[in-house]
């Protein structure tokens, strides 16, 4: 069955509004929590991330984008297929104001209208092909690639690793890694998985589970996973949300993936993703993935790492530009 529908969730922040700035420098973030500017700078190219999702996503329902009350001045807030959501229209008052991606993305599920069925998107995550619903959800179910991975760290500032590393805590614990086994053989190492058959292959002796391979695309979720996590793990998940920033004690909505995952609430899928950290003089290398017919989705991600901002945003702006050159319906 594909008559299901299947709705996309975007969250948007724009780190330049004074009246988000004054909210935002109300608060501190301790040692253990990432407030880079990184994670709030726009980069002026969310109107190309519309135009890719009209360009090669026609089967989407609707289109929920989540903020905290700024839009981009050029966005057509009467698409039918747009819904705007401010975050007080989803997340409880409690965990509110938040300065948090993963606040945001566990309360997804809470989303007015949303469909059983929906891909996550960042905003720095395109499609660069077209798309059918079947590439994100089968018979139901999401269309995942089940690989493990080993949690790994080279420097002590990092902080995803230690969220990792929280999330595996909580999958172990609910899901014993051989009777996952045991149920879904054949999903784990189906050659869907790609050369991830590989990596599931070595760490197979592993008694529990290792880590999970992240793909950095669009993600695929059943609200149901959301509210199963929610009942199972709240005060986890409550505790997560109550931190105005993200940080190392946290998990994220990977943590629903893996559960979708481990629960075999899947279809697997070969991975169609491709993922670049900006960095001085990335353009090029954007531009090749952006034109790769390997890849149907590409992550360009945005990292606080030593690089002229303003160059390389104006370089990925004439790729993006020249990629996606059709103005698309969600513009004015």
């Amino acid at each position: 069955m594909t008559d299901y529908p299947v709705d996309i969730v975007i969250p948007w922040v724009d780190g330049s509004d004074p009246a988000w700035i004054r909210e935002h420098d109300r608060y501190t973030a301790n040692s253990l929590q990432d407030n880079s500017s990184a994670r709030y700078r726009e980069w002026d190219l969310f109107r190309f991330w519309f135009r890719s999702v009209e360009e090669n996503a026609a089967w989407v329902n609707r289109v929920h984008l989540l903020t905290w009350g700024h839009l981009p001045p050029w966005l057509n807030r009467s698409h039918p297929k747009l819904h705007v959501v401010r975050h007080e229209d989803f997340i409880p008052e409690k965990y509110l104001p938040t300065f948090s991606s993963h606040t945001i993305e566990l309360n997804m599920h809470r989303v007015p209208g949303l469909a059983d069925r929906f891909v996550y998107f960042n905003d720095d995550v395109y499609l660069s092909r077209p798309t059918e619903k079947e590439d994100f959800f089968r018979n139901g179910l999401p269309a995942d690639t089940a690989v493990w991975g080993v949690i790994k760290n080279d420097d002590v500032s990092n902080f995803m690793p230690y969220i990792m590393l929280n999330m595996t805590a909580v999958i172990n614990m609910h899901f014993p890694k051989r009777a996952v086994l045991k149920k879904d053989f054949a999903k784990w190492l189906s050659p869907r998985n790609g050369r991830g058959v590989l990596n599931n292959l070595y760490l197979l002796p592993w008694g529990t589970h290792t880590g999970f391979r992240n793909y950095h695309g669009a993600v695929p979720f059943l609200k149901e996973t959301f509210e199963t996590v929610w009942r199972e793990e709240g005060e986890l998940l409550d505790r997560t949300c109550s931190h105005k920033f993200r940080g190392r004690e946290d998990v994220n909505q990977y943590l629903m993936r893996y559960w979708q995952l481990c629960e075999g609430k899947f279809v697997p899928h070969r991975p169609e993703s491709a993922y670049l950290t900006i960095k001085q003089n990335s353009a090029a290398e954007a531009e090749a993935l952006l034109n790769n017919k390997k890849y149907k989705v590409v992550c360009l991600n945005d990292d606080p790492m030593g690089f002229d901002f303003e160059e390389e945003q104006r370089a990925l702006h004439r790729v993006m530009e020249a990629r996606f050159p059709r103005k698309s319906q969600f513009e004015k």
